[in-house]
């Protein structure tokens, strides 16, 4: 199982773990192996090239379409066959302490309030290409905001973003609970919303961005990947290994702890998922270069 990203980043945390369930229901081990760079293309691509027998499969989310869209790699979700989904993470934007005291920045609608006065001035870390470069793209484009009012710095995943955010290197950043609750728990992050049709537990104080009037609700959804032309009879043996670690009581209470969701979404639900994901992130690529 390719995991296009560096050790220890809330993907990794969630594709490793799920894993070692899903194994026990599969009959043999599946092996993790960390292949990042490039917007997580490097994982990908790989992948993406393998023979389709069952044997090399990827966990990954949005950057599939978001690195086609954003012109990194030439290929997206449709050289790819959805297994399923996995789980669901909310996304978190957040600004540092320092900005949100200096600037009187405390949510969203503070956030959106400032960048509309000050555009090019909010130094603003994300992943060209990746997940999260989507996701504050339509927040404020659904907040009537051009996505590139923000002076964007790229760093190869979520661990050196939190390290440049304490580092005062940069102002905001999309976080998430599963990798962030340290900051937040500690003050450096403040959360300016939370990208979900629902409050997160741990964060209660926290309004969801729809409450604070941007409709825009969608999760980090991570799944299951095989290379295009994986037999189906392989792709439901996967799939089936996955099911029913996702049903394990335990487990699901092990994603809830890392501020995800278990979000089982079978083979045919998933592909439809992916496909209409695709074609709203294809209506926000211009404002994404």
């Amino acid at each position: 199982m390719v995991i296009p990203y560096p050790p220890g980043g809330g993907s990794d945390v969630l594709f490793r773990l799920v894993a070692s369930y899903a194994e026990r229901h599969l009959g043999q081990q599946i092996v993790p192996v960390n292949m990042a760079g490039a917007s997580a293309t490097i994982g990908s691509r790989f992948v993406k090239d393998a023979k389709p027998d069952g044997y090399t499969i990827l966990g990954s989310h949005q950057v599939v379409a978001t690195a086609q869209h954003t012109g990194i790699v030439d290929y997206g979700f449709s050289s790819f066959e959805g297994i399923n989904q996995i789980t669901s993470t909310p996304h978190i934007p957040s600004v540092t302490k320092a900005f949100s005291e200096k600037n009187n920045v405390k949510n969203m609608t503070d956030f959106i309030n400032y960048v509309k006065a000050n555009p090019g001035k909010v130094i603003w870390a994300y992943t060209v290409g990746s997940e999260d470069h989507y996701t504050i793209a339509a927040l404020l484009d659904k907040a009537g905001v051009d996505p590139r009012s923000l002076k964007y710095v790229s760093y190869p995943g979520t661990g050196p973003q939190y390290a440049a955010m304490v580092a005062n290197q940069v102002e905001g950043m999309v976080a998430d609970y599963a990798s962030g609750k340290g900051y937040f728990e500690s003050g450096d992050l403040v959360p300016l919303g939370i990208v979900n049709t629902e409050r997160n537990a741990a964060l209660p104080d926290v309004a969801t961005v729809k409450e604070q009037g941007i409709d825009f609700t969608l999760p980090v959804a991570r799944g299951m990947m095989a290379p295009k032309g994986t037999p189906a009879e392989v792709l439901e043996v996967l799939n089936e290994a996955y099911k029913k670690a996702l049903e394990d009581p335990e487990l699901q209470k092990k994603i809830a702890e890392l501020g995800s969701f278990a979000m089982y979404k079978p083979h045919d639900e998933y592909n439809t998922f992916l496909q209409e994901l695709d074609a709203e992130m294809a209506k926000l690529a211009d404002k994404m270069k």
